[in-house]
């Protein structure tokens, strides 16, 4: 079976775009394909990888209780 042909910009947009398709599909392969040819998609997505990692290890800042009511008073929510 051939592979659908991927470019760069395609590759930015599934990597951003719907992150739960089956890792098996045609598209996923295409883009493993291309990954193994471009340093620069291969850059981007590794980059991509590191910044959700180091988000994931930051704790949420502290958002002081009066603020937070204004802010749910202005969204109309209620706390």
């Amino acid at each position: 079976m051939k592979l659908k042909k991927i470019d760069c910009l395609d590759v930015a947009k599934h990597v951003c775009g719907d992150l739960d398709e089956h890792i098996d599909s045609e598209e996923c392969r295409a883009i493993r394909k291309h990954l193994e040819s471009c340093p620069n998609c291969t850059a981007y997505l590794d980059s991509l990888k590191k910044t959700v990692l180091i988000y994931q290890h930051i704790p949420s800042p502290r958002f002081p209780k009066r603020s937070r009511k204004k802010l749910f008073a202005k969204l109309k929510i209620k706390a």
